[in-house]
């Protein structure tokens, strides 16, 4: 499991500090106390969650703490507390007696590492080499000490467990998720997916059918929590399902081919990636004889962010099990990528 981080119970009553130490042991979390103001000013910014004792409410609201997420006012028998609760950003106003509520909350904000940055990775003409990119950006994640999760949605694809050589690795499919409901843990998600070299990967057994199951939007948010980058590998004909990836992807990469047949079939491809993700990149993908990354760059009329040159290696090592780290030009690319979205070494 994740680290769940340090939450922070701030009160100086003994029973509520024996029941908040109790709750978040619950978590696998142990806790910051403080019962004075002082004391919970020096933690507030950095606790991942705090339960505030209805004795020092008043106090912290004086004291101008800002606002923050994953608050929790424990009142008993307090509904007025809501006004000052607000000013301290609270989720939630619990009694003692409503623990369950108060654990499912600090389950909320100790359950991962935070927000993933989710990259989605479309190739803009068929055999641009989308797969391959999408697993270069996740061992280029792990090598700077980051957890990565490549994420295969694109049924038609070859499979991103055979392009990253786990597909004989143990762990959960897509197929395995066909009967979850309700919320996923990102710490449980994390320990049950096939991983090879640091990369951990979601995508189908060979012998199942293609289909994305109903709870792709739980897992995709249990990810989201549970990794520092999600790359996913989508069709070019996105549908319902990879419009929505696309529209909560920080980044998404189009890879063109230095050629003018795929260029031609890559604009509208494009046009409708525009209409749908927050942000486009352009990645141009070499081919001998090729027209070059310059000319793709002015016919779609946006700039290059990493090009990817041809490599006589490549498909060979995918093919025997290696992986696409051979590729000096995949790396570069990957890491022009990262670095473009801000992921640096941990």
């Amino acid at each position: 499991m994740t680290d769940p981080g340090v939450p922070l119970i701030a009160t100086n009553h003994e029973l509520l500090i024996d029941d908040g130490l109790r709750w978040c042991a619950a978590m696998g979390a142990s806790p910051e106390v403080a019962t004075d103001v002082p004391s919970a000013r020096r933690a507030w910014r950095t606790a991942s969650a705090v339960l505030v004792g209805d004795d020092l409410v008043d106090e912290l609201v004086v004291a101008s703490l800002p606002r923050r997420d994953h608050v929790v006012v424990i009142a008993p028998d307090r509904p007025d507390r809501w006004r000052a609760a607000l000013e301290l950003g609270a989720v939630a106003v619990c009694g003692a007696q409503d623990e369950d509520h108060i654990i499912e909350l600090l389950s909320a904000a100790l359950d991962g590492r935070g927000e993933a940055c989710v990259v989605s990775v479309v190739g803009g003409v068929g055999g641009a080499g989308a797969s391959t990119a999408t697993v270069a950006l996740g061992l280029s994640a792990a090598r700077r000490g980051l957890r990565p999760l490549i994420l295969d949605a694109d049924p038609l694809g070859g499979g991103l467990d055979l392009v990253l050589g786990s597909e004989r690795a143990d762990g959960l499919r897509w197929d395995d998720f066909g009967a979850t409901r309700g919320r996923i843990e990102a710490g449980s998600l994390a320990g049950v997916l096939p991983a090879r070299e640091s990369v951990s990967s979601l995508s189908w057994r060979t012998d199942a059918p293609r289909l994305m199951p109903g709870a792709w939007p739980e897992v995709l948010a249990a990810a989201v929590r549970g990794f520092d980058l999600v790359a996913v590998d989508l069709p070019r004909h996105l549908g319902e399902i990879g419009a929505e990836i696309v529209g909560r992807s920080v980044l998404t990469l189009l890879l063109v081919p230095e050629e003018i047949a795929a260029v031609a079939g890559s604009r509208q491809v494009l046009a409708g990636l525009r209409r749908r993700a927050p942000a486009v990149a352009l990645v141009t993908v070499g081919r001998h004889g090729g027209i070059g990354p310059a000319a793709v760059s002015e016919a779609l009329d946006m700039p290059v962010l990493a090009r990817i040159r041809p490599d006589r290696r490549l498909r060979g090592a995918i093919d025997r099990g290696r992986g696409p780290g051979v590729s000096r030009s995949l790396r570069r690319s990957a890491g022009a990528v990262l670095d473009a979205i801000g992921l640096e070494s941990s």
